[in-house]
């Protein structure tokens, strides 16, 4: 039986699509990025939400950007050293998102179901009140648990997510 020539490069070109797809699974799109471990937990009227923590500034700039979703029960949570107004774009989004704005131990604003725009970067949001922690959950998610402006906010950093 003879075979053709191209079969070498077609399974070449084949063993590099399957890699490239299960690195796809890992990638920054997939939403088990948010973290297989959460970094710390924030709990807000009952309800209790793993959290992956963005510290850097350049963990603050992709901030969910690139990712497809985000797991129903899970946040991104942003920490800043002092209060102010930080500015919140949509750059790189896929989905949308709800931003609760929180001052030490309680929110200050919420902004809920922010858009996305494909190819674009969407509104540019700021919190009305100083801010040293915003966090990022679902489209719909603050509404669906009833969370509202000046309810308490409990965060727990875990040794992981120093």
């Amino acid at each position: 039986m003879k075979f053709p020539l191209s079969i070498p490069v077609t399974v070449g070109r084949w063993v590099l699509l399957l890699t490239l797809s299960l690195s796809a699974c890992n990638g920054p799109g997939s939403p088990s990025k948010a973290s297989p471990e959460p970094q710390g937990w924030i709990t807000i009227a009952g309800q209790r939400v793993a959290l992956e923590i963005a510290r850097t500034p350049e963990e603050q700039s992709l901030g969910l950007g690139e990712r497809d979703a985000l797991a129903w029960n899970w946040g991104m949570l942003f920490l800043y050293d002092k209060p102010g107004f930080p500015r919140f774009w949509m750059k790189g989004m896929r989905f949308d998102i709800d931003i609760i704005w929180i001052r030490g131990d309680r929110i200050v604003d919420i902004n809920q179901r922010v858009p996305h725009i494909p190819g674009q970067n969407g509104p540019v949001l700021a919190p009305r009140s100083l801010t040293d922690r915003v966090l990022e959950v679902p489209a719909g998610y603050a509404q669906s648990h009833g969370w509202r402006e000046n309810q308490r906010v409990e965060i727990e950093i875990l040794p992981n997510g120093s």
